[in-house]
């Protein structure tokens, strides 16, 4: 029995072998990178989002220390009872144009706070200024 590659018996034909399996192998190498990108689950958004219970957690998860955003700390006060005067007073909500509220800019994917908000909180904060950033 004669070897498979001894068919190939001319100068040529061992470039083309050559060739065949350069490019057989870029294909390979090509083909089986594969990244599969993981997409978090989308949070349900409530028909109402209430201030104190929706709105309000987010911040009490880790924002309203007095490190932060607790009272006496960085700007906007983010404690119990002070964290909606703070936001409506402070110009970090815009009722007219949702999406450029100084709040909802910090959570999103190019704001400083991104880091520290879970998955859809920041959905949930734009869904609570468009239905009128209410105090309820």
């Amino acid at each position: 029995m004669r070897p498979f590659f001894s068919i190939f018996t001319k100068k040529t034909d061992m470039k083309t072998l050559k060739y065949l399996m350069i490019v057989a192998l870029a294909g390979f190498i090509l083909c089986s990178c594969e990244y599969e990108w993981i997409v978090p689950d989308k949070v349900p958004i409530p028909d109402v989002v209430s201030f104190s219970s929706d709105v309000m957690p987010i911040f009490n998860n880790g924002c309203n220390t007095t490190i932060c955003h607790g009272a006496g700390a960085e700007p906007p006060d983010l404690s119990e009872g002070n964290a909606y005067n703070s936001l409506i007073a402070g110009g970090y909500v815009d009722t007219d144009t949702p999406e450029a509220s100084i709040i909802y800019i910090s959570m999103t994917t190019d704001g400083s706070m991104e880091r520290y908000v879970q998955t859809g909180d920041d959905d949930l904060v734009l869904a609570w200024i468009e239905q009128g950033a209410l105090d309820n």
